[in-house]
């Protein structure tokens, strides 16, 4: 728990807000979906979730692992996703680690230019932390959006490699 207080501090400090943002793409996300209504009255991370994928109009969504829970919750807000096992759209990744990272990001040769991965809680550990800065150096791995309770992670090629860190 102290690790956690000390890593929001110090995001706190070095986050910015849409202001600091030089990327088309990554600002009209953060104005459009994440700063704009509406707010769902569930959890931060999920509230992104749900924004996220109305956002980009995303079909299918691939939960990992398997969450009833978080289903429920995406369809109660959205109608039409549906969950599968390969989804090109959108993977939610709900607890991190060395196994899942490499299944589903580094050895996913599924993973198109627009397939947004969703890394909930990266700011858990000090482990999580290492796995979430290892996922930005990835080769494939064009945008990241850390956002504290969650991060985003984008693969768009004609995208400059940039990491951002954004209040919300």
């Amino acid at each position: 728990m102290l690790y956690k207080l000390f890593a929001f501090i110090k995001f706190r400090l070095s986050s910015s807000n849409q202001h600091g943002v030089h990327s088309p793409f990554v600002y009209r996300f953060i104005t459009k979906c994440l700063y704009a209504a509406p707010h769902y009255r569930i959890s931060k991370s999920h509230n992104i979730l749900v924004k996220t994928i109305a956002y980009f109009g995303l079909g299918q969504v691939h939960l990992v692992p398997a969450n009833i829970a978080v289903q429920k919750e995406i369809t109660k807000y959205l109608k039409g996703v549906s969950f599968t096992n390969t989804s090109k759209e959108l993977i939610f990744i709900e607890r991190l680690d060395k196994a899942t990272v490499d299944e589903f990001i580094v050895h996913n040769y599924n993973l198109a230019n627009d397939t947004v991965v969703f890394v909930d809680g990266i700011y858990q550990t000090a482990n999580t932390h290492k796995l979430w800065e290892n996922i930005k150096e990835l080769k494939q791995v064009r945008v990241t959006i850390d956002l504290f309770y969650c991060g985003l992670v984008f693969f768009r090629k004609e995208q400059a490699k940039e990491h951002f860190k954004i209040r919300i």
